[in-house]
């Protein structure tokens, strides 16, 4: 069984220029030098997460995006295709978004693994996946998995590269889990099917879950708005978790959808449901009561 034992949220929608992240990083102690909105965003979730717990250095830390470090790597490319300049030496070293990893470590104070993954279909599921491997197969003891998707001025292009209608409201978020295998501390339970489902392995799997009556339901956005609905309808004994209200779109939401849900209710279990290319991935979270 996989435990989480605390939950970082930092959800904005910008209006019509980059939030000034400044402030809110002397606030927590970090430097801003060396860095930039991506990796700022970054390190603010994975502390909110970190805040008030005392971490094991050895503590892992995995994160993914669905598009990376786009400002840096458009910068590179004007300062090599355009201006015909080589591209800053800060740019340069973070072109790669392992540097936001390595900047959240160092924050913190943290020695583990560090990886950053990423997947065309599922970034948040198939990041989670390898934390739940790597946890159950006792390779790591714990696990800070999250996030990051920072919004783009140039909104056509953002929404081009996150493959959204030209009228989608964009957001960006950084949002992390602490994650491990001990039970003592912990605010809930974590499970994702580690296969993606087709529609009948799905309807089997709903129907399987209609015994837990306390089970909510919530729809990443690429679940078609018919399909969702018709969901509901064939099962009305789950409630649908409606978390869209409290953001824009980016591509790891499915990490906000989760953590909204354990932030905002004592009780209760959810299951997150996404779909690319046919398929769904099912993440499920159950919060652990309060002992009084």
């Amino acid at each position: 069984m996989i435990y989480i034992h605390a939950i970082g949220i930092h959800n904005t929608v910008p209006g019509e220029k980059l939030p000034d992240l400044t402030g809110e990083l002397k606030s927590i102690g970090a430097s801003n030098r060396r860095s930039d909105h991506f990796i700022q965003l970054a390190v603010i979730g994975a502390h909110k997460a970190a805040e008030g717990h005392k971490l094991w250095e050895q503590t892992a830390v995995y994160m993914t995006s669905g598009q990376g470090n786009t400002a840096v790597f458009n910068r590179v490319c004007e300062a090599l295709r355009i201006q015909k300049n080589l591209p800053k030496p800060v740019d340069f070293i973070n072109l790669l978004s392992n540097s936001a990893g390595f900047y959240v470590a160092a924050h913190l104070g943290l020695h583990g693994k560090n990886l950053f993954l990423s997947h065309h279909h599922f970034p948040v599921q198939m990041t989670l996946l390898t934390a739940q491997n790597d946890i159950t197969l006792g390779r790591q003891k714990a696990i800070l998995a999250g996030g990051v998707d920072e919004w783009l001025p140039r909104q056509d292009l953002a929404r081009k590269l996150s493959g959204v209608s030209e009228t989608t409201a964009l957001g960006e978020g950084s949002n992390w889990l602490l994650l491990s295998s001990q039970q003592e501390g912990a605010i809930a339970t974590f499970e994702l099917t580690g296969k993606w489902l087709k529609e009948d392995e799905l309807q089997k799997l709903l129907t399987a879950e209609v015994k837990n009556n306390q089970s909510s339901i919530a729809f990443a956005r690429r679940v078609p708005a018919a399909k969702a609905a018709g969901i509901m309808s064939q099962y009305p004994e789950f409630k649908r978790y409606n978390y869209e209200e409290s953001c824009a779109y980016y591509e790891t939401l499915s990490f906000y959808a989760l953590n909204s849900f354990l932030g905002g209710n004592k009780k209760g279990r959810l299951l997150h449901i996404d779909a690319s290319a046919g398929y769904y991935m099912v993440m499920v979270v159950e919060i652990i009561p309060a002992k009084i």
